[in-house]
């Protein structure tokens, strides 16, 4: 068969390609799989400084090692032919870069921390945010801290030798003078009635005014939580026979309501346009009223299902107004109970059903041991929803023998203050720590994780894994900025600092 001229130029110009032999297929098998493996192991190393974590970075960083063993040596020989090794090795660590990328998560950074406490008994009775400082209060001590840079900010320390017994929920608005919100600390010596309350300036750390208390006997140092409460702005004191309001700007006397007779006051909570009283009536059920802040007149008058005595109570929430009762009788109310405006019972949640154990508090059976001032919710309120951590027996299992290991599983769940009914569960990679309300979600802290989840659906938003310190233990959790947080610890002496800032 006759070959034509341009058959002829076509394989001239095959034949001048070079040849793959084996030695180049080593150059660069060597230097797109080493140089693979290596930058995806040096992503891992220092991925976390920069955003990343997860579990993945853990098998990323086992499957580079595991890569490189038989690859090193081709990566060796292919940066002694840089013609086309070079090339081949910028191929492979692009290929590791974009491996590491599309499967590292997003991950969280201590930003600060806040030198550990001393001396090693002292522990934090609870903590406020307000604007960009983060008010952590000890009996000894209150500390303001800059959430941005972790900078103290002002300290204030209870007068003589007075502890702090109490402090109110939330904070108000001051006077035309005052830098900032405003908080309430109770304060008393040792063994004393906590009789004098203080509104702090949290701007500054400065003084408004301090008023005398009624108050019963304390025993030791111990705090009380809820006798003191904010409402618009009135401050709400809680004496032996009644409750006394006064102007949250100056401390001058609004209003004084007594408990029914028979009935000893057990609580007060605040919101923007209500106040709420609850009182212990000996063995007869609890009154819980609604007053209205300005002038102290009762608008709702609610009998609580605990006949027999209580042994916790808390008010979840003014506004909506949901109660958690847990009475004394093992076949007593064990619920959180929502109420209308009108005094009308909504809603029947019980806290220990036969599918789910609901952490109302942080820290469960234990959880007026924790910032025992201002003891943390584990239950939130997001429009008409009530969102609290789940648990199942097994949820939790230790493993033993020389090597213990530990499983976990956690979850939050939704409920219709409505109507009761469950409207979604969330599946969390641990127990909750730390839970805070962020407009239309909620954000959920576990031992290594920051999970966003939606308070209308349930669907998680954002899961942010913690690269450095574990929160063990309950923690006030706060919303610093976007994918920022403030963590506040009540032992601040050894496993976790007393304030940090995750980013």
């Amino acid at each position: 068969m006759a070959v034509w001229p341009e058959d002829r130029v076509v394989r001239a110009r095959w034949s001048a390609r070079p040849a793959w032999g084996k030695e180049t297929w080593l150059v660069v098998s060597g230097g797109v799989l080493g140089a693979m493996f290596a930058s995806m192991g040096l992503a891992v190393l220092f991925g976390p400084a920069h955003g990343f974590g997860g579990d993945s970075l853990a098998y990323m960083g086992i499957i580079s090692i595991l890569g490189l063993m038989p690859s090193g040596a081709g990566f060796v020989w292919a940066l002694i032919h840089p013609r086309a090794g070079l090339p081949s090795a910028a191929l492979g660590a692009l290929l590791g870069l974009a491996i590491f990328v599309g499967f590292a998560g997003d991950g969280l950074n201590d930003s600060w921390k806040a030198p550990l406490d001393r001396p090693s008994t002292i522990r934090a009775v609870g903590s406020w945010t307000s604007g960009d400082l983060v008010v952590r209060v000890r009996p000894d001590l209150v500390v303001a801290y800059r959430s941005s840079t972790g900078a103290v900010s002002w300290r204030w320390t209870p007068p003589g030798e007075d502890s702090v017994c109490a402090m109110s929920r939330g904070t108000g608005p001051g006077g035309p003078a005052r830098v900032g919100a405003v908080g309430l600390i109770g304060h008393s010596p040792h063994d004393k009635p906590c009789s004098a309350v203080t509104a702090l300036d949290l701007g500054d750390g400065t003084e408004s005014w301090t008023a005398t208390v009624d108050a019963p006997a304390r025993d030791g140092d111990e705090a009380t939580p809820d006798v003191v409460a904010v409402a618009g702005r009135q401050a709400l004191l809680q004496e032996r026979t009644g409750w006394h309001a006064v102007r949250l700007a100056d401390g001058g006397d609004v209003w004084r309501s007594a408990a029914d007779p028979g009935c000893a006051p057990l609580q007060v909570a605040g919101g923007d346009g209500q106040a709420v009283t609850v009182a212990q009536c000996g063995d007869a059920m609890p009154v819980l009223r609604s007053l209205a802040p300005a002038d102290g007149r009762e608008q709702e008058r609610i009998v609580l299902p605990a006949a027999g005595g209580l042994r916790n109570l808390a008010v979840v929430s003014v506004d909506p107004l949901a109660v958690w009762v847990d009475a004394q009788a093992e076949r007593g109310t064990h619920a959180v109970l929502s109420y209308d405006r009108a005094g009308r019972q909504r809603a029947v949640i019980p806290v220990a059903g036969d599918e789910y154990d609901l952490d109302v508090m942080l820290g469960g059976l234990h959880a007026f041991d924790e910032f025992s001032a201002r003891p943390l919710f584990g239950g939130v309120v997001v429009g008409d929803l009530f969102i609290v951590p789940g648990e199942r027996p097994g949820d939790v299992g230790i493993s033993g023998g020389k090597h213990p290991s530990r499983t976990a599983t956690g979850r939050l769940l939704a409920y219709s203050l409505a109507d009761g009914g469950k409207r979604w569960t969330a599946g969390l990679d641990d127990q909750v720590t730390g839970l805070v309300a962020d407009g239309g979600s909620v954000w959920a802290m576990t031992r290594g994780r920051v999970t966003r989840v939606e308070a209308a659906t349930g669907r998680q938003s954002a899961v942010l894994d913690v690269n450095d310190t574990a929160s063990l233990y309950p923690v006030d959790l706060s919303v610093a900025g976007s994918e920022r947080f403030t963590v506040v610890a009540e032992d601040g002496t050894r496993d976790e600092p007393p304030v940090r800032a995750i980013s």
